[in-house]
């Protein structure tokens, strides 16, 4: 039997991840049991809420403080180095001729099939 011990490399950044899902979890368990709770518990219930929505803020804002994602933002748009030492070509784009993109107009269907 193969077993997988995966560890992460930044336990800061997956322990404020695991805050934040953990005030989520405890929001949404505490709003299920606000449906069945009648009202001498609904101090309780507010002030679980309250501290579930207090862990998914701490996360979230925590996470967003380590991690810095509007820094490290990944433009689409440009080219990843492929760490061959030259910079990204376009030597694909380049290498189709004219000949590959002709349609004859006598029968523009038997093209490309």
């Amino acid at each position: 039997m193969n077993y997988n011990f995966k560890t992460t490399n930044q336990p800061l950044s997956f322990g404020l991840a695991m805050l934040a899902g953990i005030g989520l979890i405890m929001m949404l368990i505490v709003l299920f049991a606000g449906a069945f709770v009648t009202e001498p518990q609904g101090n309780l219930l507010l002030f679980l809420f309250l501290g579930g929505l207090g862990f998914l803020i701490l996360g979230v804002v925590g996470w967003v403080a380590v991690v810095q994602p509007h820094k490290h933002f990944d433009d689409i748009n440009q080219p990843l180095d492929d760490g061959h030492g030259h910079a990204p070509s376009t030597e694909h784009a380049i290498a189709l001729t004219d000949a590959e993109h002709s349609v004859t107009a006598a029968d523009p269907h038997t093209a490309h099939h």
